[in-house]
């Protein structure tokens, strides 16, 4: 178990995924100054979705999600008195519990990394060619195209699930699946509901949230 400060949003962050945030609470503008100090691979937060409560306001976040994502920060830029900041993600994690010790106007969390686990190799390419099968039949369901994506099993996941507009709770699904081979089932249980339901009401899917988010 290890700290790590946190940063709630109202988003779900996937390793590898880049994250795009416009900084401006004070307490996280702490957070940012914490974070120059230390070395560069050091400069990790820990992105948490928000079950209940919003991004905004001391106090108004009253659960976040437990599965969670690291990012690490990669360049913090001042914008019009905002902070505008690059991240990417890393690696998973499980929160079991707040650091009720600590000192910052921020939250630090008591977190456990979860390991990236392929497990049956054969079956994850399996899925992965599933996975393409129902991206191309979804990518026609909403008459557009899909940017080429990664052929490695374990980027192909994450990638779709940043990439299609899914529900916070499936995000949480496919973020806390175990093994690769889960991932790509979950991706591809979402792509068909995605694709029947844009079939059954000839309406094109509501982007449920963004890589670029305020806090």
């Amino acid at each position: 178990m290890r700290r790590l400060p946190l940063f709630p949003l109202g988003m779900v962050l996937f390793p590898g995924m880049p994250l795009q945030l416009q900084v401006f609470e004070p307490r996280y503008i702490e957070l940012l100054e914490d974070l120059a100090a230390l070395e560069p691979e050091e400069r990790e937060f820990g992105v948490t979705a928000i079950r209940e409560g919003s991004e905004v306001g001391r106090d108004r976040v009253t659960s976040v999600h437990t599965i969670g994502c690291a990012a690490r920060l990669a360049s913090v830029r001042p914008v019009g008195g905002r902070f505008a900041i690059r991240a990417l993600g890393s690696w998973r994690f499980r929160l079991d519990g707040v650091d009720a010790a600590a000192t910052t106007p921020y939250p630090t969390g008591l977190v456990t990394r979860l390991p990236e686990i392929r497990g049956d190799q054969q079956l994850a390419v399996r899925r992965a060619a599933d996975v393409q099968q129902a991206l191309a039949a979804y990518a026609e369901a909403i008459n557009g195209e899909m940017p080429p994506l990664p052929t490695d099993p374990d980027e192909l996941a994450y990638t779709v699930g940043a990439l299609v507009p899914l529900s916070i709770a499936d995000q949480q699904a496919l973020l806390a699946a175990p093994t690769t081979a889960d991932r790509l089932l979950v991706v591809r249980t979402c792509l068909r509901q995605e694709a029947r339901l844009i079939r059954a009401t000839h309406s094109l899917p509501f982007r449920r949230n963004t890589a670029a988010s305020p806090n």
